[in-house]
């Protein structure tokens, strides 16, 4: 099978229709523009730019547009090149805003933890941070669920401070 045959199978198997294109071209451009953003606004203002407007919650989101979205970030921070490394804080931010641009009601948290226990050396504890996302306060499609709940959340948005996860 020549390369040309084998590449034209691989977008028909990954892009169903136009709409799953323009679906990783968003993504594509909103990972790509992260880095700058975030160096132009604070993180409760990408937040707001991030979150639509107007939020009308399915009841019932469509797993297939979630599997897409899902799979699609992760492609693209899966190649680990240049602005395209996976962190949790750019794999949350783009999954946040692409699901809730789908009617799925997720909030995004960030969290704290102690990197190692502090040593007679060490005059201050040091800490790790992490990103994550909940659904109905629910750790949502989190690898590692276990890890997720030993950070302290330090932030979410929309504001969900109070709660218990």
């Amino acid at each position: 099978m020549s390369r040309k045959n084998s590449t034209l199978k691989k977008i028909r198997v990954n892009f169903a229709s136009l709409e799953d294109i323009r679906l990783f071209a968003r993504i594509f451009f909103l990972i790509t523009l992260l880095p700058v953003i975030l160096r132009l606004m604070s993180l409760p203002g990408l937040l707001k730019m991030l979150t639509p407007r107007d939020l009308r919650v399915c009841h019932d989101p469509d797993p297939e547009t979630k599997a897409k979205i899902v799979k699609f970030t992760e492609y693209l921070l899966g190649r680990n090149f240049w602005m395209y490394k996976n962190t949790c804080l750019k794999r949350s931010l783009v999954l946040y805003h692409m699901l809730r641009r789908s009617k799925i009601d997720v909030q995004l948290c960030l969290g704290v933890r102690p990197k190692a226990k502090p040593s007679a050396e060490m005059a201050q504890m040091v800490l790790e941070g992490h990103a994550w996302l909940l659904y109905k306060e629910n750790i949502f499609l989190e690898r590692d669920m276990r890890a997720a709940r030993t950070y302290l959340v330090t932030y979410s948005f929309p504001d969900m401070m109070g709660q218990q996860i």
